[in-house]
């Protein structure tokens, strides 16, 4: 009687390889932390935008304001171009505004935490300027330094894509030009030419800005 060899059983396939996992965008994520804001920082950027409009001030469109409110007060005008964006998120934006006295925030203008425009006759901000935390712009020194001297009231302009590094202070009359940058904690009391590197109390000038005339900082 011939034996009845069995045939090789087929193997069994191979258990499948689990799939790379996909980086969560939830909660967990920093992504999905900074998407879990964008309804806070929209809704905090509509109450601004109402509140400004109860003050006679309309921003123009895409302004955007991320944490706090900006606090704004007086009675003087402010203007406010498109793209404007305020972070307020470790301290507001503050802008005092006397009346009589005017504020402009170009297009594209960045105002960082903690800025402070303090004005009695007028600020500009011009089109895509940088301006860093805890700066201070103010065009009044409130008080007269000698018996029978004037208090000083001038106003303070910033032309185009001018970079305000932490903590700058700007005194009463100055003039920065395009493409300027100030260093971080300096205090300016002099106009500043357009494409200069300055920095110091008082600053100083340190070097040539080296750019085109349309280069926009990022």
């Amino acid at each position: 009687m011939a034996s009845l060899a069995s045939s090789p059983s087929p193997s069994a396939p191979p258990a499948p390889v689990p799939a790379d996992p996909v980086p969560a965008s939830g909660a967990g994520s920093l992504a999905g932390k900074l998407a879990a804001l964008q309804p806070r920082h929209r809704l905090t950027t509509l109450i601004t935008r109402i509140a400004l409009r109860w003050q006679g001030a309309s921003p123009g469109p895409r302004f955007f304001v991320h944490g706090k409110r900006p606090r704004v007060t007086g009675k003087g005008r402010v203007s406010i171009g498109a793209r404007v964006n305020m972070r307020c998120d470790v301290a507001p934006v503050r802008i005092e505004v006397a009346q009589g006295a005017h504020v402009t925030l170009s297009d594209r203008a960045f105002l960082n935490t903690g800025t402070m425009l303090i004005a009695h006759a007028a600020i500009e901000i011009g089109p895509s300027c940088r301006i860093g935390p805890d700066c201070v712009l103010c065009d009044s020194n409130f008080h007269a330094v000698h018996e029978g001297d004037p208090v000083r009231v001038a106003p303070i302009r910033l032309g185009r894509n001018v970079w305000l590094g932490r903590g700058v202070i700007v005194l009463p009359g100055v003039t920065i030009g395009d493409h300027a940058v100030v260093a971080a904690g300096s205090v300016v009391c002099a106009d500043i030419p357009e494409r200069e590197v300055w920095r110091g109390n008082p600053a100083t000038f340190v070097k040539a800005v080296r750019c085109s005339p349309d280069f926009v900082r990022s």
